[in-house]
């Protein structure tokens, strides 16, 4: 079968992380001893070397377990002797050890058609190889991700998702690589009776709308450590052309950081986003998911391009907004949030702002925070809420801010200069007033007025609102955390 003799790296992980769940094998002795009854099993020491890093003996045992199904089934026996738990370890053993459904020669002629071959939606075309029945990790090329979905198995139609993957690539590949994987897929169908299904799907391929390329997403959460100054940024990224309206996060990485060490950090991110997704997405959004105390932190003007002179400014190349952590952590203020959502996106026509302290009759007086609270709670219309002053400490600004978020209201927009510093505040007000117009777009509103802010003239350009306005802007159908407390075995009812 294909997972033998050059399965791949991604095998040889998904294998390690398995057995990495297996708690005997976290310490050296129990190591030892897995394998010395590995070698009772086999009739001579399995070809596994002893290292200081757990996750390098954990590679070295699944590589060599990959090479043979003797040892692999070995390891099984020795470590349901340990009284391990290997579920999980025995149903992907059990994969590897099945029948292949393709013969290997077959398969071979296949991969000069594969191998090296790599697309850029290329893990959107094996979630729909496999129908979604299960996720699947990302791999290098064509030829990587065929040897991995051979384990998988067979699709609702009852094709291999093998098959059903190489009709999505012949699709996507040029016009002689594509008439070739075609006619390899159809004498496979033929030898397994599955001509009917795989032209089936052969048509469905052909007439498939491709979508137009979308929003990629870069989630930034800047947690505050305990030492002053210090945070813990950890970074998601999203992008999924397939399926554009589904939001699929994935963790990037995590590091701890001082203040001024973020913005260097964020740089490295975006441009590593910006070189996956160069093909595929048309806008990239930078989102700062940030705490109460940091919301005012001047993200909007973080710089790209640091090692150049000129540097050049995020929020002009990139759609930056802010998010609440805090709103995130705190599930009461969610039912709000998500009603509040649905009425605004539902009829967007009908979402109205309002201005504390605004020239507007209808706008609220600024320092009247409790008024504030009733006017939000008993208006489902309201979507946007400008904010007097900065959220920062214990000013009126924080204060709005809260009720803002608890009353479910997902965009805040605030002039990020304290009062002393601030200028031209009628130009700022008739500024603000014309963002407001329509809401569903007042992201791109925002960044539109961030570049006229970067390309004005030389004189007064530091005093243009789009280099102070700060947009809050929290979609509750994109999530970064689970909001419900986590409970351990010794917590809760029966560990619930």
């Amino acid at each position: 079968m294909t997972a033998y003799g050059g399965g791949g790296l991604g095998l040889v992980k998904e294998f390690a992380d398995a057995l990495g769940k297996c708690g005997g094998l976290q310490e050296r002795g129990s190591r030892a001893l897995c394998l010395r009854l590995m070698a009772k099993e086999l009739g001579t020491p399995p070809a596994v070397r002893e290292y200081d890093v757990t996750q390098y003996f954990l590679l070295d045992l699944a590589a060599v377990c990959l090479e043979n199904p003797r040892t692999m089934r070995a390891l099984l026996e020795a470590l349901s002797a340990l009284n391990e738990d290997v579920e999980e370890v025995r149903a992907l053993t059990d994969s590897l050890l099945a029948d292949p459904v393709l013969p290997p020669d077959d398969v071979l002629t296949l991969r000069p058609l594969l191998d090296g071959f790599a697309l850029p939606n290329l893990p959107a075309l094996c979630r729909r190889a496999v129908a979604d029945l299960r996720p699947v990790p990302p791999y290098g090329d064509a030829w990587s991700a065929f040897e991995s979905l051979s384990r998988f198995n067979a699709r609702p139609d009852g094709l291999p998702p093998t098959l059903a993957f190489v009709e999505y690539v012949a699709a996507e590949a040029p016009y002689e690589r594509g008439i070739a994987l075609r006619a390899w897929n159809d004498a496979r169908a033929h030898a397994l009776s599955l001509l009917t299904e795989l032209r089936s799907l052969r048509q469905q391929v052909a007439y498939a709308h491709t979508p137009e390329p979308g929003n990629a997403y870069l989630v930034i959460r800047l947690l505050r450590r305990e030492e002053p100054g210090r945070y813990q940024l950890t970074s998601w990224r999203h992008y999924d052309p397939d399926e554009p309206t589904s939001w699929r996060p994935r963790q990037e990485g995590s590091v701890e950081v001082s203040l001024a060490e973020v913005e260097r950090v964020v740089e490295r991110l975006v441009f590593e986003a910006d070189e996956d997704w160069a093909r595929d997405a048309n806008r990239l959004h930078v989102e700062f998911v940030l705490g109460p105390e940091d919301l005012n932190l001047p993200v909007h003007r973080f710089r790209t391009e640091l090692d150049s002179d000129p540097p050049s400014s995020l929020s002009v190349g990139y759609c930056v907004v802010v998010r609440s952590l805090q709103r995130c952590r705190t599930p009461r203020w969610h039912r709000a949030w998500r009603q509040r959502w649905a009425a605004v996106t539902d009829t967007p026509e009908l979402a109205r702002p309002l201005v504390v302290g605004g020239g507007r009759p209808e706008d609220p007086r600024h320092g009247d925070v409790s008024g504030l609270d009733a006017r939000l709670k008993g208006d489902r219309s309201i979507g946007c809420l400008v904010l007097s002053q900065p959220p920062e400490g214990s000013t009126d600004g924080a204060q709005e801010a809260l009720v803002g978020l608890r009353c479910g209201i997902p965009a805040l927009v605030w002039d990020a200069r304290n009062s002393a510093t601030r200028k031209g505040v009628e130009k700022t007000d008739e500024t603000v007033y014309g963002l407001l117009r329509n809401l569903s777009g007042l992201r791109e509103a925002v960044t539109e007025l961030r570049i006229e802010a970067h390309g004005g003239s030389l004189n007064g350009r530091d005093d243009h609102p789009g280099h102070h306005t700060v947009l809050l802007w929290d979609d509750p159908t994109r999530p970064i955390e689970n909001p419900q407390p986590l409970t351990g075995p010794d917590q809760g009812v029966d560990g619930r």
